[in-house]
């Protein structure tokens, strides 16, 4: 492959994120983003630019948001770990067989299923006694 020109360079990433923004759900936030990225590139136009780039702020500024606000599952077990030490688990094995099966109900769910799972079993007391 030979060096690219600037155009070509541009024209490149271009249809680089097109083939990745066809691969994500239309309307995402991390699609939105890269979408408007794309934008800064296709226009010539230096208000259509600074659209496209105000936009991108505003995308990265929500997934910053999204991604400072998610728990991670290393977090989760973490903190299902630290309630069986708190209440004295007394058969290890048991425990961990429900860190384990926990584990993988996290890795199986959404992030919208695991919040409407919690809101349904924990936040509205039906579960707590």
């Amino acid at each position: 492959m030979s060096l690219l020109n600037d155009g070509e360079k541009v024209a490149f990433l271009t249809d680089i994120l097109n083939r990745h923004i066809q691969k994500l759900p239309c309307g995402d936030t991390f699609t939105n983003y890269l979408e408007s990225i794309c934008g800064i590139l296709k226009h010539d136009d230096s208000f259509l630019q600074k659209a496209a780039f105000a936009n991108s702020e505003l995308f990265i500024d929500a997934l910053t948001n999204i991604l400072s606000n998610q728990i991670t599952i290393k977090l989760a077990i973490g903190a299902l770990i630290a309630a069986f030490d708190k209440v004295g688990y007394v058969d290890s094995m048991d425990a961990a067989a429900i860190i384990l099966e926990f584990e993988q109900l996290l890795n199986q769910m959404s992030i919208e299923e695991a919040e409407n799972l919690y809101n349904e079993r924990w936040a509205i007391d039906k579960y707590r006694g």
